[in-house]
C-alpha cells in the first residue's frame, strides 16, 4: 500500500511516499481504507523525535492517530463493526499509523457515523474532541453555573473546549489573539479575552476551571485566577505535574490535574452526535491531501492554527 512515512527524525522534508504492506489484524482490530485524518501536536513532535527514547526509532516510521473512513476487514473476535461500516477514531499502535491508504486499530477505537456524513471531514474529531470532553467531564467535573477560563481557545483542543463548555452549561472565558474573536464567538456565547492586549495574569475573575489546552500558563503562576476549591487542567509532562500536585496541597483546595486521551467508543460516539444534531462544529483551519502532509506538518508548526487541519487521502 502507499503510505507517508518517515525514515529519519527532522522537518518535515523528511516525509517520503513509499509502497509498504498492509496492516495484518488481530482478532480485535479492525482495517479501514483511510479517507481523512488530521495533524495534532504529537504528530510534529514524534515525527521530531521527541519520543525517540520511549518509542523506539525502528524506520520507516508512520504517523497519525486521528483518522476516517471505511471498514474493510475485522478481526474475529470484532462485533461492533462490520466491513462497509464508516468509521472514525483515534489509532491506538505505536506512532499511529494513520498516514497509509489502509490503517488499523482495535475496535474501541472507532465509533460509527452516519451514512450521510462526509467521512473524510470527521477525521478532524476523534484526538482533540476527545481529549477536551474527557478533561472537562470528567477530570473537571464542569458542569451548569461554573465559570472556566479556557487558554488557547481556538486551537484543535481549545475550540472543542468551547464548545463542549457550553453543552455542560458553563460560563465560559476564552483567551485567544483578537484575529480569533469572532470565530470563538460563532461557537458559542463567550467572553473573550485578547491576550495581546490584556495581561491573563492580571484578570479580576475568579474560575472553577482553568483548561490551558496549550501548556503555557503553569499553575503556580495562576493558581491565583482560580477560585476555592478550583481546578487547573493542563498539556505539561508528568514529571512537572507532580511538582504542580505537590505545590496545589498549600493553596486551599486548589487543584492541577492533567489528562491523556481514553479510549470509550461510547465518549466518541457522543461527539459524532453532537455533530449530527448542530451542537458540535466541525471547524476546518486548511484541508491538504495526503501527499502534502510535509505542508500541513509546516503550518501545524507555526501555531496559529485556527480549529483543525484537514487531511484528504487522495493519492
Amino acid at each position: 500500500m502507499k503510505a507517508q512515512v518517515i525514515t529519519a527524525f527532522g522537518e518535515p522534508h523528511v516525509f517520503e511516499l513509499q509502497d509498504i504492506e498492509r496492516p495484518q489484524i488481530q482478532p480485535n482490530e479492525v482495517l479501514i481504507r483511510t479517507l481523512g485524518g488530521s495533524v495534532n501536536p504529537i504528530d510534529w513532535k514524534q515525527r521530531r523525535g521527541k519520543h525517540k527514547w520511549i518509542m523506539g526509532s525502528k524506520f520507516p516510521i508512520v504517523l497519525g492517530y486521528d483518522v476516517s473512513g471505511e471498514v474493510v476487514e475485522t478481526g474475529a473476535a470484532v462485533s461492533r463493526c462490520r466491513v462497509g461500516d464508516r468509521v472514525c477514531g483515534v489509532l491506538d499502535n505505536k506512532y499511529g499509523g494513520g498516514l497509509g491508504e489502509w490503517a488499523k486499530g482495535e475496535e474501541k477505537c472507532f465509533a460509527l457515523l452516519p451514512k450521510t456524513a462526509d467521512v473524510a471531514r470527521y477525521g478532524v474529531l476523534p484526538l482533540a474532541a476527545l481529549t477536551a470532553l474527557q478533561s472537562l467531564r470528567d477530570r473537571a467535573r464542569l458542569h451548569t453555573g461554573q465559570k472556566i477560563l479556557i487558554l488557547g481557545a481556538s486551537g484543535g483542543v481549545g475550540h472543542y473546549a468551547v464548545q463542549i463548555a457550553h453543552i455542560l452549561g458553563a460560563t465560559i472565558y476564552a483567551v485567544s489573539s483578537g484575529r480569533h474573536q469572532s470565530f470563538l464567538e460563532n461557537l458559542a456565547p463567550l467572553h473573550h479575552i485578547d491576550y495581546t492586549r490584556q495581561n491573563v495574569y492580571q484578570l479580576q475573575e475568579r474560575f472553577d476551571v482553568i483548561y490551558d489546552t496549550i501548556g503555557s500558563y503553569p499553575f503556580p503562576k495562576c493558581k491565583h485566577l482560580l477560585a476555592a476549591g478550583g481546578i487547573h487542567i493542563n498539556t505539561l509532562p508528568r514529571p512537572k505535574i507532580l511538582y504542580y500536585k505537590l505545590l496545589s496541597c498549600f493553596t486551599r483546595s486548589k487543584r492541577v490535574k492533567t489528562h491523556l486521551m481514553q479510549h470509550i467508543p461510547s465518549d466518541l460516539e457522543q461527539l459524532v452526535q453532537w455533530v449530527e444534531t448542530g451542537k458540535l462544529q466541525l471547524c476546518v483551519d486548511k484541508e491538504f491531501p495526503v501527499t502534502q502532509i510535509d505542508a500541513a506538518h509546516h503550518y501545524m508548526e507555526q501555531g496559529h492554527t485556527r480549529g483543525k487541519i484537514l487531511i484528504r487521502y487522495t493519492w
